[in-house]
This record gives structure tokens, sequence and C-alpha cells, in this order.
């Protein structure tokens, strides 16, 4: 009878041969009579002698459970995809992410944990962002490489939190250390780009809870940074993979996307009814507001709401009548909102502009809980 995993801890490797010792000292002595179960498998894309080293490792270490995944030349698609390997064939109840290269510091791993199971989360993040953590290992601002790498850093954080709602469950969402669940990857069909997976996760998979906790980001231990300008380029191709394809991912954005859309649908209209067809300017514009709602509708149907399609014919229409509805109500708040900043002696370009807004987020609101009826988180 196999002894059930509580935990499996994947470190990627990619040419880290002076690494994977000191990983795996680090990760004994910090499990040492925890009292958990664990395995640790390491995932390896490496060009160098890392697999030999993982394999002495693995026959010298009788007291540790070690695996390793060497991944042939075309299967060596980024860090991402390498850790989604290590979940496919990771044992423990529980999986951690973590880099080979010490800049997590293993210690933090039984704390991942224990914070799991007491708090009930399927996530937990270890977090440089939060009080009691430190971003140290990206250098320091007084340097002119430390400064780019905490700005890089602070920018990928705050743009991913901007644009996908679910990444601000953490304070830390890129980096890259932390702990889930394995149940919660059932049925998540993840394919991220690149090297940044826990994104991927939290976009993907459900899950009710997450947690957090902090840890200090180190100094990074043997050799360089990996980091390349593909990868940056890589780390904006994922975010635009999960923009199409995760229906909630910037749902907002999306909308307004659309909205924007439907302004050169009113204009496009109006102007062809107009000049080509001699459509008196009044009928015009009452036309063109009609096209442009309803192109609007169908636009947030396939793109915005696209995890939300109706079940009959009859849900269509009522959608439908509830959206034009929603429309009209809109225009009007829009124009209660431009009169009354022109009262109040705004200039009416401001008005106009603060109208739009004001009725953008209102309509979105409302479709968004009586048209598709989905929860703002």
């Amino acid at each position: 009878m196999k002894t059930k995993i509580d935990l499996t801890i994947v470190p990627p490797t990619f040419n880290e041969k002076d690494n994977v010792g000191p990983l795996l000292s680090a990760i004994g002595r910090v499990m040492k009579n925890k009292k958990i179960n664990y395995e640790v498998l390491f995932v390896d894309d490496s060009t160098d002698e890392t697999p030999e080293v993982i394999k002495k490792e693995i026959k010298a270490r009788k007291d540790m459970n070690i695996g390793m995944i060497h991944r042939p030349k075309k299967r060596r698609t980024g860090l991402a995809t390498a850790f989604i390997e290590g979940f496919e064939k990771a044992r423990g109840e529980y999986v951690c992410c973590i880099d080979s290269d010490l800049q997590h510091p293993p210690e933090v791993i039984p704390r991942l944990y224990k914070k799991a199971i007491d708090d009930e989360a399927e996530i937990v993040f270890g977090s440089r962002y939060m009080k009691g953590g430190s971003a140290e290992g990206l250098g320091t601002f007084k340097t002119f490489y430390g400064i780019y790498r905490r700005l890089v850093s602070l920018g990928v954080k705050y743009f991913s939190q901007i644009l996908f709602i679910p990444t601000r469950q953490t304070s830390d969402p890129m980096g890259g250390l932390f702990i889930f669940k394995k149940t919660i990857l059932k049925g998540a069909k993840l394919s991220p780009v690149g090297f940044k997976i826990s994104v991927e996760v939290l976009m993907r998979t459900k899950h009710n809870k997450v947690s957090e906790i902090p840890y200090k980001f180190l100094k990074r231990e043997n050799d360089d940074s990996k980091a390349t300008l593909n990868q940056g380029l890589e780390f904006f191709k994922h975010m635009w993979n999960i923009f199409t394809t995760v229906p909630e991912a910037g749902r907002f954005l999306k909308f307004c996307i659309v909205g924007g859309s439907g302004v050169f649908v009113n204009l496009g209209v109006l102007y062809g009814l107009v000049e080509f067809y001699d459509v008196g300017k009044n009928m015009a514009w009452a036309t063109a507001v009609i096209i442009s709602i309803f192109t609007n509708y169908f636009l947030n149907s396939l793109f915005t709401y696209s995890d939300k399609k109706s079940a009959t014919r009859n849900e269509s229409m009522r959608r439908i009548v509830i959206y034009y509805l929603i429309s009209f109500f809109t225009m009007f708040f829009n124009f209660l909102v431009y009169r009354s900043m022109i009262n109040f002696g705004f200039y009416y370009i401001i008005g106009a502009f603060a109208g739009i807004v004001a009725a953008m987020v209102m309509n979105f609101v409302l479709v968004t809980k009586l048209v598709w009826k989905l929860r703002i988180r």
C-alpha cells in the first residue's frame, strides 16, 4: 500500500546544477519533523549536467522522496508548462510551486502548507508585498538594475490586478511562490505562455478562498538571472491569451471596447442614412441608436459574456428587451450628468465625458446583474 502524499513540491530546473543540492538540503531541513508526507518532483529542461546531478541526489538522499521529469527538447516550452507537467504527475493533495534558484526560501513551504490547512484555503500565496515581506532579491534602489527590476515587478503586478479582478485576491500574483489544493485543477484547462503560472491558476480554476503569507525574496544563488526581453514579450502574450479565452478576464474592459465599437456603428449608420438615403436627421439618429444598441448586445454576447449563453430563444428575446430598456435608461442618465455638470459651471466637453463614463459604469452594472445575471467580484 502506497503512503499517502500530503504535499508535492515542484521546482522546475533549467541549468541549475549548482542549486539542486542546496535546495534539497534546505527542503530536507525545514520539512524535518513537520509530520508532512511530501515529495520533491523536479521538472527539468536543462542542457547542462543538471539531470545527472538530480539523479545522483535521488540515489544519495534515501530519506527523501525525490523524482524527476526530464523533458525532451520538443517539450521545453517554458517555465509555466514545466509546472503543468509537474502538476499532472504530482501525487500530493497539495502542490507547492517554488523556483529552484533559492530566491524562494524553502523555509516558507511548511508555513504555506499550514496556512492552507488552518484557513481551509485552496490557494495560498507567498507575498513580497504584504507587511513582513520583502523584495530585496530584486536588487536595491541604489543601482539602475535594481530600480529596473523593481519597477518591472511592480508594473506587471499592478497591470494584472487592473486587468484581471481575481488577481486582486493576493498582493503578489506574480511572485510564483504558492501552494494550492490539487482538486482545483479538475476541469481547468491551463494554457500558459512563458513563465508565469500563478495568474493562470488564479484565472482558470474554480476556488473559494485565497490566503497569503509574507516572505523575503532572496538574492539569486550560484548563477545569474535568466530573465530576457523575450520572456517579457511572452508575459504580454500570456495576458492576451487569458484576456481572450477567459470570459471573466477584464470583463469591464471588454464591455468598454464593445461600447466603443458601438460609437462607430452609430455614427456610420447616421452618416449613411443622412448622406446616401436622404433620411431625416431625427429619424436617422433614432435608427442609428437602435442599430448600435443591437450590435453592442450581439458583440457583448459573443465577447464579454460568452460564458453566459442563452438557453432558449425566449431567454434571448427577454435579454434583448431588458438590454434595450437599460440602454435607453443609461442614455437618459448620461444626459442628466451632462446637464448637471454644465449647471455647476463645468466646461461642456468635461460634462459630456463625465456623462459617458457614468453611463458606461451604470450600464455595465445593470446589464451584468439583470441581463446576464453575473456576480461581480
